[in-house]
């Protein structure tokens, strides 16, 4: 790990500005692949469920990779990792819009690029963000804010960008945002005005071998199930509000056309996606001042996980708006439940090995990923819709309930003794 203890106190300013920029292309760019197949699909003559079928290797790029990205990090320092992260981002996408019409191989490797790099980020950009920030919660809750706009944005910018050129477009032009990015990071790093520090002391925490594996084999659990939710939703919702709210955006549509303005489907359904994630970012950055920091970490995580199973039966048995708002609920809790894993596996991982853990946390909770890929796939092609998987995630959301009683409590009671005690006079 590299430090720098001479960045002074605005290390921890320029450490969240990138950092939460990577959390943004990073989250748009690994996920934008679902809106933009809707017209690949046309474009290609191909059905959009064989095409989205094409991502599953890289959604599983996207967890096992974290554990070598997490390596990675440990051994050069996470500013490096970051600029290798943007450079290959950039590359990958650039490669996808230059793809020849019909190509899946190629195509599908070329989204293996996103898997890889795209794994980078969590093993190196949050423990990064924990490190040099003064509120972990705020600097959690801002980066959350940025990581949810790239949601936000990975229905926003193909969308638009499809509609203005092309589906080629839709990959190549962030392609050379995240290269940008990159060469700024780079330079800032070589100026020696971006760095990294050891994790400080949290009062209150307990660590040590043994809750330090408790705390990873009941996350590890909670994380692979929510894991399956969270792309379930990411991915699934756009062909959800595609049936669903069919009617309405033919009748915007017609509206528009009346006036002379043309818009394709795709548009709509990828404003749709945005606002689950617009909404979710903001709840973030409210929740990590006003909760996070605030209230004990495991009763916040078992309140927000036996939330998400109202969100899921929202998302099987509502209308078109009715699924919006269950699938924004989802995301509001998950952007609850995510920052307090990783505040809890930065107090319980020795720093040196923080790259490692959140590598780790990452091959489990993204690892899971391609069978919610494929449960979309499936569901959808034996009974045209995906009512029955949001059903059955209703019940992995019980589970992640249940298995989240066996975290350790009472930290923030700990903080309290341990303050009360360095203010008692010496005698």
């Amino acid at each position: 790990m590299t430090t720098v203890a001479s960045a002074g106190p605005d290390i921890g300013r320029r450490v969240l500005v990138f950092s939460s920029i990577g959390h943004a292309l990073m989250h748009m760019m690994t996920a934008f692949y679902a809106v933009i197949v809707l017209t690949l699909a046309v474009a290609w003559d191909m059905p959009a469920e064989s095409l989205l079928e094409l991502y599953a290797p890289a959604t599983v790029l996207l967890g096992i990779m974290s554990l070598p990205a997490g390596w990675l990090s440990d051994r050069i320092g996470a500013p490096l990792t970051m600029v290798i992260m943007f450079f290959g981002l950039g590359l990958s996408s650039i490669l996808c819009g230059l793809v020849p019409k019909g190509d899946t191989l190629m195509l599908s490797l070329a989204l293996c690029g996103l898997g890889v790099f795209g794994a980078i980020y969590h093993s190196a950009g949050i423990g990064w963000i924990i490190r040099t920030a003064r509120e972990q919660g705020h600097a959690m809750g801002v980066n959350g804010l940025w990581g949810s706009a790239g949601l936000a944005l990975y229905g926003i910018v193909p969308g638009v960008l499809i509609t203005l050129a092309s589906w080629r477009a839709a990959f190549i032009v962030p392609g050379i945002v995240c290269l940008v990015v990159g060469a700024g990071l780079l330079w800032e790093v070589r100026r020696g005005r971006v760095g990294d520090r050891p994790m400080p002391a949290t009062a209150g925490a307990q660590t040590g071998r043994k809750e330090f594996w408790r705390v990873f084999s009941v996350l590890s659990v909670t994380m692979a199930f929510e894991g399956i939710i969270w792309t379930a939703v990411m991915f699934g919702a756009a062909l959800v509000f595609e049936t669903r709210l069919a009617s309405d955006i033919e009748s915007l549509r017609a509206g528009l056309a009346s006036w002379g303005v043309v818009t394709q489907a795709v548009l709509w359904v990828g404003l749709a996606t945005s606002m689950i994630y617009i909404v979710s970012g903001f709840a973030q950055y409210v929740m990590g001042r006003t909760i996070i920091d605030r209230y004990p970490l495991k009763s916040t995580y078992i309140v927000a996980s036996a939330l998400q199973i109202l969100a899921m039966l929202a998302l099987a048995m509502g209308n078109g708006y009715l699924a919006i708002l269950g699938a924004i609920a989802s995301a509001v809790l998950s952007a609850a439940t995510g920052p307090i894993e990783n505040i809890l596996i930065a107090r319980y991982t020795p720093s040196r090995y923080h790259g490692l853990g959140f590598g780790a946390k990452f091959v489990v909770a993204l690892g899971t990923g391609p069978i919610a890929i494929l449960l979309i796939a499936w569901v959808r092609k034996a009974t045209g819709e995906l009512d029955l998987l949001f059903y059955g995630l209703a019940g992995v959301a019980l589970l992640i309930t249940l298995v989240a009683l066996l975290l350790p409590g009472g930290e923030r009671a700990q903080a309290q003794r341990a303050i009360s005690a360095a203010a008692q006079p010496a005698e």
